[in-house]
């Protein structure tokens, strides 16, 4: 299946908060700085983003953009690609999980720059039909229409399904998934958006023939290209 125009790769690394990437004179973090300068020198990558998330220090987020789905698989297929992978499993404690996604709007610059991201991903069983996925996308547009004039702190927002099926819950079942960033002044502004009767009334309408949501927040480290 073609997959026109750029997409942004999504990753998930479980990477123990005592393993330091993010110190510079550590071998983990030369390791790891070495890793984003190989990916930056790819053809056809645009941007990088990564982050430990807020409420969970073990896992790190990292976004990449790409030019085009065809140059993030090119670059798999290359011989330097198991190198890498070699360099990134030396740092991890768990399995990892990647997909992409294709952001609207692209890049999604205004809401990953913000000073927080909120990313929550809504989960939906392998068998969702398109007229299902269209009536949930409008609920998620409702909800989020709602969100933008509502919401002290809020920033911007950028969302997209996710291609590829994606494991989740106990028994790693094949879901479909839909990613969303909302970026915001603080972790504050969103969690006391959260307890307003306005978010309360509305959260409904996205669990709504979904199966279930998860949410964190990430501080982006990134945004170099």
């Amino acid at each position: 299946m073609a997959h026109p125009g750029p997409i942004t790769e999504v990753a998930i690394f479980p990477i123990a908060s005592t393993t330091t990437i993010e110190q510079s004179g550590t071998k983990a973090g030369e390791t790891w700085a070495s890793l984003e300068e190989t990916i930056r020198n790819v053809p056809g990558s645009q941007e990088i983003f990564w982050s430990r998330w807020v409420e969970n220090k073990e896992m790190v987020q990292m976004i990449i953009h790409w030019e085009s789905y065809d140059h993030h698989m090119r670059y798999r297929e290359s011989p330097d690609f198991p190198g890498m992978i070699e360099k990134l499993t030396s740092l991890m404690n768990g399995k990892p999980v990647m997909y992409h996604v294709h952001f609207t709007p692209h890049p999604p610059d205004a809401a990953f720059n913000a000073p927080v991201l909120e990313l929550f991903t809504t989960y939906f069983p392998a068998s969702i039909s398109e007229e299902e996925k269209t009536k949930w996308y409008h609920n998620f547009k409702n909800f989020m229409e709602q969100m933008i004039v509502d919401a002290e702190g809020l920033v911007a927002e950028a969302h997209g399904w996710v291609l590829e099926e994606v494991e989740h819950g106990k028994d790693d079942a094949k879901c479909k998934a839909f990613l969303c960033g909302i970026g915001w002044d603080s972790v504050d502004k969103h969690m006391g958006h959260r307890g307003t009767e306005s978010f309360k009334s509305s959260i409904g309408l996205l669990r709504e023939g979904s199966l279930s949501v998860e949410m964190h927040h990430v501080v982006f480290q990134g945004g170099q290209s």
